[in-house]
């Protein structure tokens, strides 16, 4: 998983485990199936993009403040 900045570690940092309790209605959202209509945890902009990245993982991020959080979700 990558939250905004690419930092790659082996585990959560306390950076990521913030992101992600921020992007997680997001996440249960998108895993649902129910994308439409999505808004950053942010700065409350609407909608989010999702897209498929490289090797099967998900891209959801804001076009207004840039934020994002990429990996693969799983229910």
């Amino acid at each position: 998983m990558t939250t905004g900045k690419r930092a790659e570690t082996k585990g959560l940092s306390q950076v990521d485990e913030e992101a992600l309790i921020a992007w997680q209605d997001v996440l249960d959202s998108v895993v649902a199936g129910r994308p439409g209509d999505l808004v950053c945890p942010y700065c409350n902009h609407r909608p989010l993009t999702v897209e498929e990245v490289e090797h099967a993982a998900t891209r959801i991020s804001c076009s207004k403040c840039k934020k994002f959080i990429e990996g693969r979700f799983q229910p």
